[in-house]
Parts: C-alpha cells; sequence; structure tokens
C-alpha cells in the first residue's frame, strides 16, 4: 500500500497565513509519519541525499502561489537533515517572472540557493522529445540536467478544465506544450506526462499545500473560494497523493455549498488512467492514510481527514 500523510495544524484558530517556523513543525511531523518513525531527518537523509534537489513550485497564479515560508522551512530540513548544499537546491518554475512575481529572490548563480525559471536555465532539453502514451514533450532542463532529484510542490485548489490542480497536474510546467494536454479533463495526459522518464524517475515526493484551498473558480484565484484545511499532503506516490487531496477538494466544496466535482463536468479523470501505467495507487481503500494533528508546540496527536 502507498502512504499519503496528512498533518492538520490546530494552531491557527484565526486562519492566518503560516510563517516558517510552523511550517518547520509541519513537515518534521509530516515526514516522522511517512518514515513511520520519530526519525523525519533520517528519513530526509535517505531520499535526498548525494546530487541537487529541484522543488517545482506552483507560481502561475501570483495571489495563490508556492509560498516562501513553506520553501524556506523545506530547504532548511534538506541542508540541516539530508546535508543537501544550499546551492544543491533548485526553486523551479516555467519562467523566472512567475517565481518573481510570487515574491521569490532570482538566483541562478553557484552561490546560495538556487532559484529560477526553465527560461533562465537554457530553456528545454531539445535533444529529444520524450514520451508516454499520448504526450511527447520536451522536458525542461532543470530536470533532465540539473536536479538528481524532485519534489514536487503544488497548492491544491479547483482547476476549471482538469477539475483540480494539485500534484500531478503541476507537472505541467516542466513541458514544453502543456496546451496540447488539456482535452477530455486533462485525462490521461496528467497521467501520462508526469511518466515521462525525467519527470517519473526522479520524483522523490509530491507535497501539497492545503492550508488555504481554493475549492471553486479556479486556477485563478478567488478570494471567495478560499477554505481553510490547514493543511499538508505529503507522499511518495504521486498518484495516491492526489487522491487524497481530491477528498480534500471535495470536502471543502460540499462543506461550502458546493457539489463534488464528480457531480459536475470538471470530474477528476486522469487518476485511474495514472494507476493503470504504474504511477501509483489511486484507489482509496489501498492507500495507507496517516492524519496528524500538530499543535504549535510541535505536540502530535492522531487526527480524522475530513474535519
Amino acid at each position: 500500500m502507498s502512504r499519503v500523510v496528512v498533518v492538520k495544524y490546530s494552531g491557527n484558530p484565526e486562519n492566518r497565513f503560516l510563517v516558517r517556523g510552523q511550517y518547520d513543525i509541519l513537515l518534521k511531523a509530516g515526514f516522522s509519519a511517512l518514515a513511520g518513525s520519530d526519525a523525519y531527518a533520517a528519513y530526509l537523509k535517505k531520499r535526498f541525499s548525494g546530487g541537487a534537489t529541484g522543488i517545482k513550485t506552483n507560481c502561475l497564479s501570483r495571489l495563490n502561489p508556492t509560498l516562501i515560508p513553506l520553501v524556506d522551512a523545506l530547504s532548511g530540513l534538506l541542508t540541516v537533515a539530508a546535508g543537501t548544499k544550499e546551492n544543491d537546491i533548485i526553486v523551479w518554475e516555467r519562467t523566472s517572472r512567475e517565481l518573481s512575481d510570487a515574491g521569490f529572490a532570482l538566483n541562478a548563480s553557484s552561490f546560495g540557493r538556487r532559484c529560477l525559471g526553465t527560461d533562465a536555465a537554457g530553456g528545454y532539453d531539445n535533444s529529444r522529445f520524450y514520451e508516454s502514451g499520448r504526450v511527447s514533450s520536451m522536458v525542461t532542463r532543470i530536470l533532465t540536467e540539473l536536479a538528481d532529484h524532485s519534489i514536487n510542490l503544488g497548492v491544491l485548489k479547483h482547476h476549471s478544465v482538469a477539475g483540480m490542480s494539485a500534484g500531478m497536474k503541476n507537472m505541467y510546467g516542466a513541458i514544453h506544450n502543456p496546451n496540447k494536454y488539456h482535452a477530455n479533463n486533462c485525462s490521461p495526459f496528467a497521467a501520462d506526462i508526469s511518466n515521462l522518464e525525467p519527470i517519473r524517475t526522479k520524483h522523490r515526493l509530491t507535497l501539497t499545500d492545503a492550508i488555504r484551498v481554493q475549492c471553486d473558480n479556479g486556477p485563478g484565484f478567488s478570494s471567495r473560494s478560499i477554505v481553510h484545511y490547514n493543511g499538508l499532503i505529503l507522499s511518495e506516490d504521486p498518484v495516491a497523493a492526489d487522491r487524497v487531496a481530491l477528498e480534500i477538494l471535495d470536502h471543502v466544496r460540499v462543506s461550502s455549498g458546493r457539489q463534488p466535482l464528480a457531480k459536475t463536468s470538471q470530474q477528476v479523470k486522469y487518476l485511474e488512467p495514472a494507476e493503470k501505467i504504474g504511477l501509483g495507487v489511486a484507489a482509496l481503500e489501498r492507500i495507507d492514510l496517516v492524519v496528524k494533528i500538530v499543535a504549535a508546540d510541535g505536540s502530535v496527536r492522531d487526527g480524522e481527514l475530513l474535519t
């Protein structure tokens, strides 16, 4: 069974944006639960030691992007626990402009944490088209040449075409022709894109920010559609991570008076095709789901997913 961990922060009753220290205790609890012990540092060292780690953000919407405090907390854990050199952390997106608009400080130098778009990293690897199913695409050089490990760091939100943007849909930002792959609610294309060789083989973790979930009118920002779930989703299995994300998205939709996506024209269709090609587990009953409630002091207790 594939393990998915959801860590929910109970120290945010006023539903504010979290700061780095709060993300830090959530991540430590999440990685410990993934490891099945308190040894989050050993887990990170085993999973990410040796080479460079690329962190794919979601900054297409500058008003609801991957947040800097979360990236800072994750980067800090990688350097301290996994022993990753600061310059071997590569925060990336399709374009440098998207990162800059989201507030990130760009850096393509050989000092400090790197932060750059595909456009600043030599573009896409034009030596070959990678193929899977109905997808044929060039892949960013950040994955083909610079990064040894990949973390997919998305934001949980509604998507008017795919139904949901979480982990797998975020990897559209790794290819040169994403506009070609939006028919049939992005199915099976989202699965095929995640199955492209550089994306599949370098994937180590899907980490989805579900602190503030946009449950409708996405992927562009809609302030009236924000629901505070106060959670993070972590899994080595990209399909299982998205399956649990869908449960959360439907839950916050229903709790705010909307229909679950399956009853709309925006069904999430790409999970079963992803399972069929061996990317991961799409059936909820075959997912080892661990939910932890994390308090402001870092104490952890068992919790429920849909509360």
